[in-house]
């Protein structure tokens, strides 16, 4: 009876063993995420998403363009758990459509609009030398209608009276790593960009950093897609918001906004 009874004591436990596994949730390891990035993240999240695979197992695959690019895509339906724009104004969109999780959106990063210049251009003593320097050359910036660093580019211009002498000998790319390609190639001799662009390519420099007042401030907004929100989905979200990510976005230049997990 004693063998009997231990036999059934230690069946029961087995069995609750395994119920606890089948109530307990899914480990992350294998999990695909996808966040959709503004281009100036491209090298501070890609470090991030090596860091959650090692720490969690979490793959999280990337997909880098223009804000607004971004948002339309998944406005249209395009796979997307994680949205992280350059600006406000196209997470209001996604908002407006209904489609950003309840309790799911932080302000994640900030950063400077600069103006750049190919090494072998001259400096500026300030910006507003910006049209004398520019001569028959052009300015490459992103697209207003389109890019955040071309509407903070169009803003600040503005507030310091060079827009309608400049507009004209202006040209646009369709991200702001667009614009800083067209530079690198020589196809303008000065860029409007960030702060953390500087560091992309050896051969550009800050020439000038444009006054905070002169343009809203560049703001990057981190939020969850509401039909892919889960569990996996929140790891991800958290970890961005983490003393790890922190370090790793102060590394590549940018300032960290929320207070770490």
């Amino acid at each position: 009876m004693a063998l009997r009874a231990r036999f059934t004591i230690i069946s029961c436990l087995a069995a609750l063993v395994l119920l606890t596994g089948a109530l307990s949730p899914a480990p992350a390891q294998g999990q695909t995420i996808d966040l959709l990035a503004a281009a100036s993240t491209t090298e501070a999240v890609t470090a991030i998403a090596g860091a959650l695979k090692k720490e969690h197992g979490i793959n999280l695959r990337t997909t880098f363009a223009g804000s607004s690019t971004l948002a339309k895509h998944i406005a249209a339906g395009a796979p997307a758990h994680l949205f992280l724009s350059a600006d406000l104004a196209w997470l209001k969109y996604l908002r407006e459509r209904n489609l950003l999780a309840t309790g799911g959106t932080v302000e994640l990063l900030s950063n400077q609009l600069v103006l750049l210049r190919r090494k072998g251009e001259p400096g500026l003593g300030n910006l507003a030398e910006l049209t004398g320097a520019l001569g028959d050359r052009r300015l490459i910036m992103g697209d207003p209608a389109h890019v955040p660093a071309g509407r903070y580019g169009e803003q600040a211009l503005r507030h310091l009276g060079l827009w309608q002498s400049i507009r004209r000998r202006t040209a646009f790319g369709a991200s702001v790593r667009d614009a800083l390609a067209l530079l690198a190639r020589g196809q303008g001799s000065y860029a409007i960009a960030y702060a953390t662009d500087a560091r992309v390519h050896g051969n550009l420099s800050i020439a000038g950093t444009f006054p905070k007042g002169s343009h809203d401030a560049v703001t990057y907004p981190l939020a969850i897609v509401k039909e892919h929100d889960g569990p996996h989905v929140r790891t991800a979200y958290d970890y961005l918001r983490s003393g790890a990510a922190k370090a790793i976005f102060e590394h590549f230049g940018f300032t960290f906004l929320p207070k770490p997990r």
